[in-house]
C-alpha cells in the first residue's frame, strides 16, 4: 500500500476530529483517561448572532479555555470575566484542579492576570517580538 502525505490550509473540522478521536483513544488505552469534551458558552444578541463567547475542553482534570472572544463594541463592560467566571464554575462542578488558558502578550494578558491567573510558561520567538504566555488557575488551593 502506498500512501500519500497532503497539506491543507484550514483544514475539514471533521478531519481535525478523526485525529482528536485517535489520540484520546490512545490515552485511554494507555492510561485509561476518560475522553475529554468540549463546551462552550456565548453570548447573543436579540437576533440570535453570537457577539462573544468563550469554548474550550475538559481534558484529564483541568479545564483549558481555547477561545474567548468579545465583540469590540462589548468589550469592557464585564462580559468576557462573566464567560471566564462561568468557564471557572464548570470546572470547580467537576472538580478539576487546574483552568488554563493561553494569550499573547498584545492580547489579553493583563485581562487574565486581573482574573486570577498567573503565568506559567512563556514562549518566545514569535513575529514582531510578541510572547506566547501559558496561563493557569490552580483550584484546589482556593
Amino acid at each position: 500500500m502506498n500512501y500519500t502525505i497532503t497539506y491543507e490550509a484550514n483544514p475539514n473540522p471533521n478531519d481535525i476530529q478523526f485525529l482528536n478521536d485517535g489520540i484520546i483513544a490512545e490515552h485511554k488505552r494507555k492510561k485509561e483517561m476518560k475522553p475529554h469534551d468540549f463546551f462552550a458558552y456565548f453570548i447573543r444578541d436579540d437576533q440570535g448572532l453570537i457577539v462573544a463567547g468563550c469554548a474550550g475542553d475538559n481534558m484529564y482534570g483541568g479545564l483549558f479555555v481555547g477561545q474567548l472572544w468579545v465583540t469590540e463594541g462589548l468589550r469592557g463592560k464585564g462580559y468576557g470575566t462573566q464567560l471566564m467566571s462561568l468557564a471557572e464554575e464548570l470546572a470547580r462542578k467537576s472538580q478539576f484542579r487546574l483552568f488554563a488558558v493561553n494569550t499573547f502578550d498584545w492580547v489579553a494578558l493583563d485581562f487574565y492576570k486581573k482574573i486570577g491567573f498567573y503565568v506559567e510558561f512563556a514562549r518566545h520567538g514569535f513575529d514582531k517580538d510578541s510572547v506566547f504566555y501559558f496561563l493557569r488557575k490552580d483550584l484546589d488551593a482556593i
